[in-house]
């Protein structure tokens, strides 16, 4: 035992109140749900105190959260987080030295090593429903449609002019402008052409004449998305992605059975602090899936995402075992 004793939840208000103000706000929502899951752990084994968890304690803690079906990656990121807690503790002298060595991680593939965030195809579909029904043109309907269909990355999407799209054609003109402060990730590398669908274009075309402010920015030019005073920036566009991907937000029944009359994440400033909410850059992994799981080939999926095929292999590949398989077998049907 040592000298400093707290209660489970008291060491875990304390340390992510620490990290709060030093990682950004999504790396922050990671750490909270899974020491959520310890707290509650603790409290129905009766650990009173931090420093009563024992080895033992860790192994039973490990077995419950993979009885509760979630997949390998989300228990390996999951313990994770339990061990950078434990490491807290030690420093803070809660725990003996290296005590965080006993969360055994499940074994994995170095591939597999990502965040699994993602929308499932059926929450992709409710979102545009509703979005049709009652955002429909609206900047965030346009931004989540066009993401979900083409792939790009959330600074492409602030990079893009208004003559960046080209109707007639229906194509996105991917263009390098760091001179005017939107330089793209790959730099020149990234700039291309990408086809467009009729659905898209008809949303665009409606977002355009209906729901755009027309501005020009300081640098003379004019962004095809726009906020009420300037062009559309990553704040703002995270903010939409974490509003509209809450399920209470499009009707319905909340995953994690909270009481909505009492959850903070109804609130649309709180809402990142839902945990089915997910930021821009899963929303292009769900949507790069989507693709490969319509058997488009990789390097197709590749030149119009950007990415490489290996990155795309290793971060954005998020199919499941069966999905694959379907995969396969769809393509051998048709030899």
């Amino acid at each position: 035992m040592t000298e400093i004793s707290l209660k489970p939840e008291e060491a875990v208000d304390d340390f992510l109140k620490e990290k709060k103000a030093e990682v950004a706000t999504s790396s922050w929502r990671n750490y909270k749900y899974p020491l959520g899951y310890l707290v509650e752990f603790c409290d129905e084994q009766d650990i009173t105190h931090i420093g009563d968890i024992t080895g033992y304690d860790l192994k039973k803690f490990k077995t419950q959260r993979r009885s509760d079906g979630i997949n390998n990656v989300t228990l390996y990121n999951n313990l994770s987080v339990i061990r950078v807690f434990l490491q807290w503790c030690e420093e803070a002298e809660l725990l003996k030295q290296d005590f965080h060595k006993l969360v055994q991680l499940p074994p994995i593939d170095d591939g597999q090593i990502v965040s699994d965030d993602k929308l499932e195809l059926d929450e992709v579909e409710h979102i545009l429903d509703y979005l049709y029904k009652f955002e429909y043109a609206t900047r965030r309907h346009a931004v989540f449609q066009l993401m979900w269909h083409t792939c790009i990355r959330m600074g492409t999407v602030i990079a893009l002019d208004l003559g960046d799209y080209l109707p007639k054609k229906q194509q996105l003109r991917v263009r390098h402008r760091p001179e005017s402060d939107t330089p793209l990730k790959n730099k020149s590398d990234a700039e291309r052409k990408v086809n467009l669908g009729d659905d898209v274009c008809e949303v665009l075309d409606d977002y355009i004449d209906v729901h755009r402010v027309e501005l020009t920015d300081d640098h003379g030019r004019k962004p095809l998305f726009t906020t009420p005073t300037r062009r559309l920036y990553d704040t703002i566009l995270r903010k939409d992605m974490y509003a509209i991907t809450r399920p209470c937000f499009v009707g319905q029944e909340c995953p994690h059975d909270r009481d909505l009359a009492e959850c903070e994440a109804t609130n649309k400033k709180q809402a990142s602090k839902c945990p089915s909410s997910i930021s821009p850059h899963p929303l292009r992994r769900s949507a790069i899936t989507y693709h490969l799981n319509r058997n488009a080939p990789k390097e197709k999926v590749s030149e119009r995402a950007d990415v490489s095929v290996s990155v795309l292999e290793k971060h954005y590949d998020a199919r499941t075992e069966d999905e694959r398989a379907a995969s396969r077998k769809q393509i051998l049907d048709k030899l």
